[in-house]
This record gives structure tokens, sequence and C-alpha cells, in this order.
């Protein structure tokens, strides 16, 4: 045997003497432990709710006003302090100076603080006296607003789905009660169709009242209404619905927006709307007696 041959062989033989070396170095493949670590949460998108403080004195201890947001602060109706009563909206921009702090929220939760500008200028419907601040002047949008911004506090407004189609349904009972008010009022044949369905507490007695727009479609004319109104039923009882504003024009349809008790009476006051051909109008209703005050004529000229 060569010199040559014998090398290789002895290098096969250490070779041969590392593998088992090699392969005791890895664990069992059943031994392997993987950690499985849980997937991470879906990220948060939803925006933060901005925190605003609403401290501050409110009626009766204080003079208040709310407004419709129409491009610019246009007063619905106010409390004057000096007065101790609720006045129509007319009488209430004197009240605001320029400077003050207002707080304003839409029906889709956006909320903001702002401070009123100089003078008075023309809302976007075309009415008179209402109030600039800088952001409606820039563009932002919002529903209502209220000064001082405690009173915003005491401001309960109606989620939209209250005017869905879903959200209008009415149980049977419910709508036999508002049927039969109805011919109370005006017995005619029509299509029945409820256009609203809200329930608030606005006396502070733990029981919510019940709220239904409503209307008679005309059979004639699906153009029209035969009757058109908002009614409540205290406390939720379906034998005291009573009619809370009617429509005096033939296609309109009148909604609760929202309740605040504007004169600290415990009572809260009622803002309603009135959707007509190419646009709509806003008031306060009073409901502090036996029957429903309308504060004021509707904005916008509506009604």
């Amino acid at each position: 045997m060569t010199r040559q041959p014998v090398q290789k062989l002895a290098l096969l033989a250490a070779f041969a003497l590392l593998l088992p070396a090699c392969k005791g170095e890895e664990p069992p493949a059943e031994e392997k432990k993987v950690d499985k670590q849980p997937p991470p949460p879906p990220p948060d998108n939803t925006p933060a709710t901005p925190q605003f403080d609403l401290s501050g004195p409110k009626p009766p201890e204080t003079s208040a006003v709310v407004f419709a947001v129409d491009g610019a602060l246009l007063p619905l109706a106010c409390f004057n302090k000096d007065k101790n009563q609720i006045v129509p909206g007319k009488e209430c921009g004197g009240m605001v100076a320029e400077g003050s702090e207002v707080y304003m929220e839409s029906s889709f939760g956006n909320k903001a603080l702002d401070k009123t500008g100089a003078g008075t200028k023309a809302s976007l419907c075309g009415d008179s006296g209402a109030i600039p601040t800088p952001q409606l002047d820039g563009g932002a949008a919002y529903d209502w607003a209220v000064w001082p911004k405690s009173l915003g506090l005491e401001f309960k407004q109606m989620h939209p789905d209250t005017w869905s189609d879903r959200g209008a349904r009415l149980e049977d009972a419910e709508a036999k009660a508002i049927q039969d008010a109805i011919a109370k009022i005006r017995n005619v044949q029509g299509d029945f169709l409820p256009k609203q369905k809200a329930t608030v507490d606005i006396d502070g007695d733990g029981k919510d009242e019940l709220f239904v727009s409503a209307i008679l479609g005309n059979p004639a004319d699906p153009d029209t209404y035969l009757f058109s109104g908002l009614f409540m039923a205290p406390g939720g009882d379906l034998g005291k619905v009573q009619l809370i504003d009617r429509s005096k024009k033939g296609a309109d349809v009148i909604r609760l927006r929202g309740v605040v008790d504007i004169d600290g009476d415990g009572k809260r006051e009622l803002w309603t709307s009135v959707t007509f051909d190419g646009g709509n109008g806003d008031r306060i209703v009073q409901m502090s007696g036996a029957e429903p005050k309308p504060i004021g004529s509707w904005t916008c000229g509506a009604g």
C-alpha cells in the first residue's frame, strides 16, 4: 500500500468520527420548542374624544342662549335672567359679548369650544342676527351651540338613527295610538308613515317620554301629505299622546332634534326642526305649561 492511499484513509476515518459529534449537538426534532406569540391587536383608529372644561354658572344663575348653527350662530331662544323668562331668538343676540366662549356640537360627535366674533352676519339661509366665530368662518360645521359653555352639559341631541327608516319603526300599539291622535285632529284617510321615534326624559321623573313624528301620505298626490306632525307620549303613556307641533304645509316633516333646560327649572325645552322643499328651519318649544309653547317663529322662513 502506498503512502498516499494511507493518508486518504486516515482522513476519511477522522471525518467519520466527527459526524456523530456534529449530529449530537442538535436536539431531537421532537424536543425543539417554538415560542408562539399571540398576534398583535389591530390598531385602534377611533379618534380620541376631546375633553372640554364645561364648568361655570348655569341658568337660573345666569342668562343663556341656544343657537342653531347655519354658517354662524343663529339664536333660537334664550333665558333672560333679568326678566326670568325664555324669550325668542331675536331678543338674544345682544346678550353675548364679543369674545364670549361658546360650546358647539354636531350629531356626528364633533365638539368644539370657540369664541364669538365681532358684530353679526346673515346665516346661510339668509336670517339676520347670526353671530360669527373663527371656526365657523373657516368652514367648520356643527348643528347646535350654547352660551355659556356650561349649558352644553344640559343639552341632549337626538341621534340621526331616530329618523332613519329602521329607527322610526313603531310597535303596533304605538302606531295605533299615533293614528288615533291624528284622527282626532284631522279624520282623513291617508297612508300612515312614521318619520321618527325618539325617547328622552324631559321632566326629570326618570321616565322617558316617547316622541313620534308621523305623516299621512296623500293617495291622490304622493308629493304631499294630508297631515304631518310631532307627538309626545308623556312617560311613554300611549293613553296620553299629545300634539307638540304640526306642519302647515303639505310636504313638510317636523322632528325632534334635541332637548335642553334653558332656564334651569328642571324641565327641558324641545329643539324642533321642520324640513321643507329646499331647506329646513328650527325653533324651541317650551313644555313648562299645560300646552306646548313655541318660542318665536321658525328660522329660515320655514313653517
